[in-house]
């Protein structure tokens, strides 16, 4: 029997997802956990749902300015997500140290308490180009509830399951037809671009499931007329 031909097969309109850990995070999540609860409790501290108006049930959601909140831990935790962003864009790029020096980030920036029954709809987040969200606490395992308050990733390729049968339907990764869902740890942060559709889904438990969410839209220095949040890291 002849050799078969050689198959290239290419990983064609392909969307990245991004996950680090965060080291030595638990004293730094402890007093975040403290300091969204205690505001919560403010009445003076409004509350958004922009920039898209989204569904959400049994949700604390603050306002888009979270990173700018002088508190110790808050500004660690920013630089922790935006040099990290800084990262990733210089890699999936290409650009070189130079490159990066000119350009500037800028972001929304904000935390969810997520409590018994809560979810958010399907959404995705226009005008960015990276969307992160960081795990403060992930709340209550529940053994019979295996994507108890997942972050869902929705199938981005809008006609991929209009036929299916054997010869598609059982794609490997990265091909494979459906959601992805992160059942999100401890100090884990995933990255991932603004088109993606996404949703929590319904969490279940007695201890709050608590994140922090970020949109992130890139500039040349001088191009904006506002301050930038940092320079993007290099290297």
């Amino acid at each position: 029997m002849p050799q078969p031909p050689h198959i290239n097969i290419s990983t064609a309109f392909a969307s990245p997802l991004i996950e680090t850990q965060m080291p030595d995070f638990e004293a730094l999540n402890a007093r975040l956990r403290e300091l969204f609860l205690r505001w919560e409790q403010d009445p003076d501290r409004p509350r958004h749902s922009v920039p898209t108006p989204v569904i959400k049930v049994a949700v604390y959601e603050s306002d888009f300015s979270l990173f700018e909140n002088p508190e110790t831990e808050i500004q660690a935790l920013a630089r922790f997500c935006l040099q990290y962003t800084g990262l990733v864009i210089q890699r999936l790029n290409g650009y070189s140290n130079e490159e990066m020096a000119r350009l500037r980030i800028f972001h929304h920036s904000w935390y969810h308490l997520t409590r018994h029954g809560g979810y958010t709809a399907q959404h995705n987040h226009p005008m960015a180009s990276w969307s992160g969200v960081y795990c403060v606490d992930p709340g209550d395992a529940v053994a019979d509830k295996p994507n108890n308050g997942a972050l869902r990733f929705l199938e981005a390729r809008t006609t991929a399951g209009m036929y299916l049968d054997p010869g598609n339907a059982h794609w490997q990764t990265p091909f494979g037809l459906g959601e992805l869902a992160f059942s999100l740890r401890a100090g884990q942060l995933l990255l991932f671009p603004s088109y993606l559709m996404h949703e929590v889904a319904p969490y279940y438990g007695t201890r709050e499931r608590i994140t922090v969410a970020f949109n992130a839209w890139v500039r040349e220095a001088g191009q904006a007329a506002e301050e930038p949040v940092l320079r993007l890291r290099t290297g």
